[in-house]
């Protein structure tokens, strides 16, 4: 689908290479670029296993690895010339570093004005936040996620699955596609710019709006375990584990007739939404006892199923292999690494008629693996140049090459 679509990738960590995985999956060329001496710090995060880390490996499957010494002027200047090559540059890097060095958007898209120029940041590049550092955890508590989870009386929590990375990854990807598509009538490329932040604050459906229409009194509070606004929605324990109920008021008949034995549609505290939402407490024990009657949770899914109760087991995604699902999907696949082995990790997410089925994951490259080819392919540089870019230490690779 990208085919023919270079992609310079100056991202580390979770937030850029969620991006640039999923441009590469679509045939994208992308050329990573890491700062040396140590690359991608990445790299470093566990499990790390002779200096090769899982983490990365997940991260950057189908990439080229090119590594520079960006302290260097010289190094400056190949990377300009590289994005000069490339239909899109995408960076993560904290506000005004990669200015300092001449490789921010004002002077690559001067130099290319098709250039696509993507920046990724906890704040984005505006406002009076723009300067400040921020991870996932940072754009997960601005963005009023944490706020609204957890306990009532405990403290707020965050997501266990990094969503202000992954979503504002996602949002990029998005962004990259239209703006590649718009260009083809305009010819013009464009800065795009994306926060962690309103990459999580966009996702509440309620949250805003509510407390605005009402004054302040639709203000969402931590609910635990349960959604305080539509039970019976929430999690409860199964007989040998955990599963999720979310029942709307489409779906509470079928809850009943699932539940006869326990009698909800003659109960009049929970003859209706409002009803429910009052009696909120005691439907959720009434609904947890009748669970514990079966012999095995698969049981309660199951007898939900046949009533078509939108219901789910509780799934850790350690053991996300052994679901069927995930398989036939491929949304559990495994990578046979030279160096770590075969490791699982999270299949390619797309499906289309254009997406073809992978056989096999594509792998992650080592540090400056691709140097010379890179060089030699984009820039036409002889072998006579490289060399003396490996002498001078501005080319640079890590072990195993």
């Amino acid at each position: 689908m990208l085919d023919g679509v270079r992609i310079l990738d100056l991202t580390q960590y979770l937030s850029g290479p969620s991006c640039t995985l999923l441009l590469a999956g679509l045939g994208a060329d992308v050329i990573k670029v890491e700062p040396g001496p140590v690359g991608d710090l990445a790299r470093m995060l566990p499990i790390v296993k002779e200096g090769h880390s899982s983490y990365y490996v997940q991260q950057n499957r189908g990439k080229r690895s090119v590594c520079v010494d960006l302290n260097k002027p010289e190094a400056h200047q190949l990377v300009h010339d590289l994005a000069m090559q490339c239909d899109v540059v995408i960076e993560n890097f904290g506000h005004g570093v990669l200015e300092k060095r001449g490789l921010g958007p004002d002077t690559l898209r001067a130099a290319k004005p098709e250039l696509i120029y993507v920046s990724i940041s906890a704040y984005g590049r505006t406002g009076s936040k723009a300067h400040l550092p921020g991870y996932d955890l940072i754009g997960q508590a601005v963005a009023g996620s944490v706020a609204i989870t957890g306990e009532p009386d405990g403290a707020p929590l965050a997501s266990g699955a990094p969503i202000a990375d992954c979503s504002a990854g996602m949002m990029a990807f998005g962004a990259i596609g239209h703006a590649l598509f718009a260009r083809t009538s305009t010819g013009e490329g464009q800065f795009i710019d994306v926060s962690m932040v309103e990459s999580v604050f966009q996702m509440h459906p309620f949250a805003i709006q509510g407390p605005s229409m009402t004054e302040g009194k639709a203000r969402l509070k931590r609910t635990g375990r349960h959604f305080g606004a539509v039970p019976p929605a929430g999690t409860y324990q199964g007989p040998d584990g955990w599963l999720v109920l979310q029942v709307l008021e489409a779906q509470w008949p079928r809850l009943c007739e699932a539940a006869s034995a326990i009698n909800l549609a003659d109960d009049e505290r929970f003859s209706t939404a409002k009803g429910r939402a009052d009696h909120r407490h005691e439907l959720v024990d009434l609904l947890e006892g009748w669970m514990q009657t079966f012999p095995t949770t698969k049981a309660v899914l199951d007898l939900l199923e046949s009533h078509r109760v939108p219901a789910a087991p509780v799934i850790d995604p350690a053991d996300a292999h052994e679901d069927p699902w995930f398989v036939e999907r491929g949304a559990v696949t495994h990578v046979d690494d030279p160096y770590l082995g075969a490791i699982q990790v999270p299949g390619f997410p797309l499906h289309g008629s254009a997406i073809p089925e992978r056989d096999v994951e594509p792998l992650a490259p080592l540090l400056g693996q691709h140097n010379a080819e890179v060089l030699t392919e984009l820039l036409a540089y002889e072998p006579s140049q490289i060399e003396q870019l490996v002498g001078d230490g501005i080319l640079l690779t890590g072990a195993g090459l």
